[in-house]
């Protein structure tokens, strides 16, 4: 029966991969495709208001605080076989993160009013269409709370495949509604209330999913666990201050930008962070659906050096996946950005380009060890991984904003890639100290034979560029193709290490 329960899980598992990859091909794709008519439609200000505020929408969906507490604790009652305690502790759940909820909408207006000061780049009209924007998404946020805590019961069962074909329903339903809504003439306030509505439809067939096809049990009765709720408290505190932390990190420059330089630039700035959202997306796609294996690993007390070799086996896979992608944007990025929105913002389309390869050239060693996030929350060691990220984070915030007031977007971006490489080593350093990883190890491990293959891709891949001029989108395609058809026979014939 275990193994039958072990094929069952692992065949949710690919499923739930497969998914991913669809909806992050749709995230991916969507915007690459309705970008520059949305830029032409609202025009480069509006156009970075809006994504402003898209910025936090998305990053409060992604935001995996509620989730992956549930998820975590979930697991645990899982592995335990103790269903009653699962009730309860859902219970508990909901209550406290509709507390949280309240908590963040008194918070997020007790900011409303100093709006005009945070951007004082901000014309009067321009101002007064993000303060629209901002209580949009500030309310969805406050409402949605709650019910994200509860998205980590399918998570914790290893059920991943309905989650993802409503999430595939959403992405495509939100897509081709934002295309309408242009075409008949609606703006940023009519698109962000239409992402909105769509989020909250695909979390409301969640929960159908969970409490109705999974069948899990939700009591009040006893739920109130004073150890229970001290630990829960001290987890997702610590899961909060994580994401605030992210939220202060390298993708939110272009509201820095915004800050110190006005709309326009930080719409230059917002096309280069759009291509690298979408890479730290394909980077964490993998990671996510391994949480509830990786407690299984703790609470069976898996040694250290076993952690250090699960994250290897997912960080191969993950350079395998990330590094194409990283070569392409780097060789033939910047033919890209001039086809994609040159038109719009002219001579600032490359400045995008460096933006987006600044961000994902040191975020890429970061990406591969995604696994080294779930161990930390698994063991409940989130207190100094935390602690080392606020600390790089306010140091980022504080010297970005004297970066971008003195000497522009490209010094922010460059800031940023070295802000990246400063949080990594000290994470790898909490690796190796709190929780006792390997950083050398894991890294010997995953990129063992990679860099044979790169002492043949690099060259290739400036041949192809060299070989095919730059005329148009025909072209491009004709580059990346060769260079996939190239990878391809590259990762074919030779091998790398294991």
């Amino acid at each position: 029966m275990a193994g039958h329960g072990d094929a069952d899980s692992m065949s949710e598992i690919r499923a739930g991969a497969v998914l991913n990859y669809l909806n992050l091909g749709l995230r991916i794709g969507v915007p690459l495709v309705l970008t520059p008519y949305i830029l032409a439609v609202l025009g480069p200000a509006e156009y970075g208001l809006y994504m402003l505020a898209s910025t936090l929408l998305v990053r409060l969906y992604l935001s995996d605080l509620g989730r992956t507490t549930g998820t975590k604790y979930l697991s645990e009652y899982r592995a335990r076989g103790d269903a009653a305690g699962e009730a309860r502790f859902l219970g508990l759940l909901a209550g406290l993160y509709s507390l949280a909820g309240a908590l963040l909408l008194a918070l997020g207006l007790a900011v409303y009013p100093f709006l005009g000061d945070i951007f004082p780049k901000f014309t009067e009209s321009e101002l007064g269409l993000y303060r629209v924007l901002y209580l949009m998404t500030l309310v969805n946020a406050a409402l949605m709370f709650p019910g994200r805590s509860l998205a980590g019961i399918a998570d914790s069962r290893q059920k991943f495949a309905v989650p993802g074909l409503i999430a595939l329903g959403a992405g495509v339903l939100n897509a081709v509604g934002t295309w309408l809504l242009l075409e008949w003439g609606w703006r940023s306030v009519g698109l962000v209330a239409f992402n909105i509505a769509t989020g909250v439809l695909a979390l409301v067939l969640n929960m159908l999913y969970c409490f109705v096809g999974l069948k899990a049990r939700l009591s009040l009765r006893g739920a109130w666990d004073a150890t229970l709720c001290r630990s829960l408290f001290a987890f997702s505190w610590w899961m909060l201050l994580n994401q605030l932390i992210n939220m202060l990190n390298a993708g939110t420059g272009n509201y820095l930008v915004a800050m110190t330089l006005g709309a326009d630039a930080a719409a230059v700035y917002t096309c280069g962070l759009q291509i690298y959202a979408n890479y730290f997306l394909l980077g964490g796609c993998l990671a996510q659906l391994f949480l509830p294996r990786v407690v299984g690993l703790v609470v069976r007390g898996a040694s250290p050096a076993v952690q250090t070799e699960a994250m290897a086996r997912l960080g191969r896979v993950q350079l395998a996946i990330l590094l194409p992608v990283a070569l392409v944007l780097l060789f033939y990025g910047r033919q890209f950005f001039e086809l994609w929105v040159g038109d719009k913002l002219g001579q600032q389309a490359q400045l995008s380009w460096l933006i987006a390869i600044a961000l994902i050239v040191p975020q890429t060693f970061s990406l591969v060890q995604a696994l080294g996030w779930q161990i930390s929350q698994a063991r409940n060691a989130l207190r100094q991984r935390v602690a080392i990220m606020a600390f790089n984070s306010v140091l980022f915030v504080v010297v970005s904003y004297f970066v971008c007031s003195s000497w522009g977007i490209a010094a922010q971006a460059v800031w940023a890639a070295v802000s990246i490489l400063l949080q990594l080593v000290m994470l790898n350093v909490i690796h190796y100290r709190s929780l006792g990883l390997s950083p050398v190890r894991f890294y010997a491990r995953t990129f063992a034979g990679w860099y044979s293959r790169c002492a043949i891709l690099l060259p290739a891949a400036w041949g192809i560029g060299a070989l095919i001029p730059p005329t148009g989108w025909w072209s491009l395609a004709a580059r990346i193709a060769s260079f996939a058809l190239l990878y391809a026979l590259v990762c074919r014939f030779t091998r790398a290490t294991r």
